[in-house]
């Protein structure tokens, strides 16, 4: 026992990392069911939507080895949660076809993951919204650190 009550508990840093992974699971398990995707759509739905689940979880794990203690580090995590973002998006479309195509499949089954995705696309939102320079110089006292490294360069560089 953690000593926090429920109530007072904040979400982890690393639960959308966690949904991911049990986005991935639960994809997989759901595709590769024949009672949800009978054998000759497996190439056509399966494939896909399981590779989708897969690139949701890669995004999320390059974004978070971009830490945003310089502008290349926001820009990039930043690139890779709005990629993140869009799986979630591509894995509700994959969902959507297979009920749109009018298999024979209890729609109940797409519930959960329907839930998963939603909370995913939200929290990786959050973070995306969140994710700011972080660090204890300011932006313009790290251009002009930057200018000075430049600066060091050029003259190495002149001779």
């Amino acid at each position: 026992m953690s000593g926090v009550y429920v109530a007072d508990r904040k979400p982890s840093a690393c639960d959308h990392m966690a949904l991911a992974r049990a986005i991935r699971v639960e994809v997989t398990q759901l595709m590769a069911s024949s009672k949800v995707v009978p054998k000759s759509y497996k190439f056509l739905l399966a494939v896909p939507a399981v590779e989708t689940a897969r690139e949701l979880v890669c995004n999320i794990e390059t974004a978070e080895l971009f830490y945003p203690s310089t502008p290349h580090g926001v820009k990039w995590r930043k690139h890779y949660l709005t990629l993140a973002i869009g799986n979630c998006y591509h894995l509700v479309q994959d969902i959507q076809t297979v009920r749109d195509i009018g298999l024979p499949v209890n729609v109940n089954r797409f519930e959960r993951i329907a839930g998963m995705l939603d909370k995913e696309a939200d929290t990786l939102r959050g973070r995306r919204h969140n994710t700011k320079l972080t660090g204890s110089l300011t932006l313009a006292q790290k251009i002009e650190k930057m200018e000075a490294e430049l600066a060091e360069m050029r003259d190495i560089a002149d001779g």
